[in-house]
């Protein structure tokens, strides 16, 4: 069991990390400076507001939540992915996909309810997993058979067909942090580049595919 969990080392440190930031944030800094340094406000810049909030969660729930996807999706990309390239993902995600949010919200929308960017940089390794590891997951050494596209597709239909209610949640930001890895793509070698960009073309083919299907299917 020691051997499984450690398989992955930086998906589980990650984890473990958020699970105690949350924790020690919120038991040693005071309400008024958690909403000054930690949540990224629309119509406003603010790169370490952006950096902080990529480590940080909303509430328990959040946080429990957001433990599970990134450590299951975070293996699947440790996998394929050296650590350096996985860090790169996860930081450039959180920051696009608040920027984004910022953006959309602030300037689009008119929006003042702040969010925090840990969702939308784990929507980052979301897609690097499926990306590089649609249909593996490697369990002590052996790759099994697995559709991890499938359960990065459902988070991507979800924010998509979700972007406009008012549940509070911050589906522009997850959108961004699917999407930022072809922004981050531009960091990587031509040749990781270039197969980053035609795995993610292809999962998004057979998404759109998946959705008329499925439209079709409801509606004969």
């Amino acid at each position: 069991m020691i051997k499984f969990f450690w398989e992955f080392p930086l998906s589980l440190c990650t984890t473990f990390f958020l699970f105690c930031f949350y924790f020690t944030v919120n038991s040693t800094l005071s309400h008024v400076k958690i909403a000054t340094y930690f949540y990224s406000y629309p119509g406003k810049f603010s790169f370490i507001n952006w950096i902080l909030s990529s480590f940080y969660h909303a509430s328990p729930m959040h946080l429990f939540s957001n433990m599970f996807f990134l450590y299951f999706l975070g293996r699947a990309a440790e996998s394929k992915i050296s650590k350096g390239k996985w860090i790169l993902f996860y930081l450039s995600a959180g920051i696009i996909s608040m920027m984004f949010d910022s953006i959309v919200r602030g300037f689009i929308l008119h929006e003042k309810i702040p969010a925090v960017g840990a969702s939308g940089a784990i929507s980052g390794i979301a897609a690097v997993a499926m990306v590089y590891s649609p249909l593996q997951y490697r369990v002590l050494g052996i790759n099994f058979v697995f559709p991890v596209f499938i359960l990065a597709w459902l988070m991507i239909y979800s924010d998509f067909m979700n972007m406009f209610s008012s549940d509070h949640v911050a589906h522009f930001a997850h959108l961004a942090g699917f999407f930022s890895i072809l922004v981050t793509s531009y960091l990587l070698s031509e040749k990781d580049r270039a197969k980053l960009r035609t795995n993610f073309s292809l999962n998004a083919l057979f998404f759109i595919f998946t959705i008329i299907l499925l439209f079709f299917l409801e509606n004969r």
